[in-house]
């Protein structure tokens, strides 16, 4: 069997083929990238890069007056007349930042039109989330080394979660939605953890923190990645006395701290041009309700359900048992952060998260579903593998079926239940 890397770049090749026919090919499509929520993340680029205009009030003379085949949204929120700001951070917007840089300069040099919202733009934007992809499974990759997982169970884990999981659908479909990049910096960050838990340098400490920092400033829910790091060691004393070590090396504290300050602070340097103040709650009515959580309905509803729309990982659950053999600590820890991370994106007031394919809040944690997959497969002896092998075939068959039936509105946007889904289930078409 190749190599790791190869099935990766693989996967890199076999996406961007994807995007090339299916949607740059296409006279409408290719206009369509950074539409809905991916139009609020990027609006901070053209405005600061060529209008100098963090309040965007270019949004309807340009976005929706010129630009007639892009969906229009209007991401603009008013304090007043004049205070106008976008409730999206503006993490996702540096992600994308070199690949509009370049775009941006490619358009001038050429004598294209160059307003930041032609079809080369949406293009950068697809472009760039194929590289995050790249930068996502190469850390994932490593973090699945550092348990000591073979090359074969890597790769069936990390290839099948990709293109048999909605995570294909937004790296090559939604390419503007924040998820692919969140789940390539937490990945970049599990690893350089592993680096500072083995040699404790105060450099690796800077990058951390930057990259926490870059984390929380695409998804400030994203934060709660740090609750997984016990799991990166053997017992519970032993992740307590690093922590230990950690926090009392001023050197190695101050170092991350002030990387991931650093980050952070752009979004409050943001809040102050456009409304000249530095924090501003920017979600308004929006937020949790976590006296009223919706677990159930998030993982196994019609409408969105988590193992209806990535059934691959109900193994993970099983693959939990095998952990537990291995080490018992990891697999309680695993459990019991899972199920308060379940019960955080649940409590959101909208849990079903509007219009999505599956639950895609779950796409940046998904290197912490691959790692039980992979206990599980690795565990099992050949002829349960040959039992198991059908079941793991049809699960990533049917993934990659929903998102097909996805894009063409056959799986609801938003709204599925059981009738329907009953009807159009394994159906390429509608019936």
């Amino acid at each position: 069997m190749p190599n790791y890397h190869f099935w990766v770049f693989l996967s890199f090749f076999i996406s961007l083929l994807f995007v090339s026919v299916a949607r740059f090919s296409h006279p409408l499509l290719k206009h369509n990238v950074v539409i809905e929520d991916a139009k609020g993340y990027y609006a901070y680029l053209p405005g600061l890069f060529i209008y100098n205009d963090l309040n965007f009030k270019f949004n309807k003379a340009i976005e929706l007056d010129k630009h007639t085949k892009t969906k229009f949204t209007d991401y603009r929120y008013k304090l007043d007349q004049d205070r106008i700001y976008t409730k999206y951070y503006a993490g996702t917007a540096i992600a994308y930042s070199p690949f509009f840089i370049a775009a941006h300069g490619i358009s001038l040099v050429c004598g294209w039109d160059s307003d930041g919202y032609s079809a080369w733009y949406h293009g950068a934007v697809v472009i760039a989330s194929l590289f995050y992809l790249l930068v996502a499974m190469l850390f994932m990759g490593k973090i699945l080394d550092y348990f000591r997982i073979k090359n074969w169970v890597k790769i069936t884990v990390v290839i099948s979660s990709y293109f048999g999981t909605n995570w294909f659908y937004y790296a090559t479909w939604e390419s503007g939605m924040s998820h692919t990049y969140s789940a390539a910096i937490i990945a970049a960050f599990l690893y350089f953890f592993i680096q500072f838990k083995a040699r404790g340098v105060w450099k690796t400490a800077f990058v951390l923190g930057f990259l926490l920092g870059f984390i929380t400033l695409i998804r400030p829910s994203n934060l709660f990645v740090v609750a997984f790091l016990p799991l990166f060691f053997s017992s519970w004393p032993n992740f307590v006395l690093f922590l230990k070590n950690t926090l009392s090396d001023p050197k190695k504290l101050g170092a991350g701290l002030v990387a991931f300050l650093a980050v952070i602070s752009i979004q409050f340097i943001f809040y102050k041009i456009q409304l000249g103040q530095w924090f501003i709650y920017a979600y308004v009515s929006e937020g949790f309700h976590f006296s009223k959580p919706h677990i159930i309905d998030f993982l196994f509803s019609i409408r969105k359900g988590f193992f209806v729309y990535t059934p691959l990982y109900i193994l993970s659950v099983l693959g939990v048992v095998w952990w537990y053999r291995q080490n018992a600590f990891q697999a309680f820890w695993w459990c019991a952060v899972m199920f308060l991370h379940v019960y955080i994106l649940s409590s959101w007031h909208m849990w079903w998260y509007g219009g999505t394919l599956g639950t895609r809040v779950m796409i940046e944690y998904y290197i912490f579903w691959m790692l039980p997959l992979a206990f599980f497969l690795q565990s099992l002896k050949l002829k349960y593998r040959l039992i198991v092998a059908p079941f793991f075939l049809f699960f990533v068959l049917n993934g990659v079926l929903q998102q097909h039936q996805y894009r063409l509105g056959i799986i609801h946007w938003d709204s599925m239940h059981w009738q329907l889904y009953k009807d159009v289930f394994l159906f390429p078409i509608i019936p």
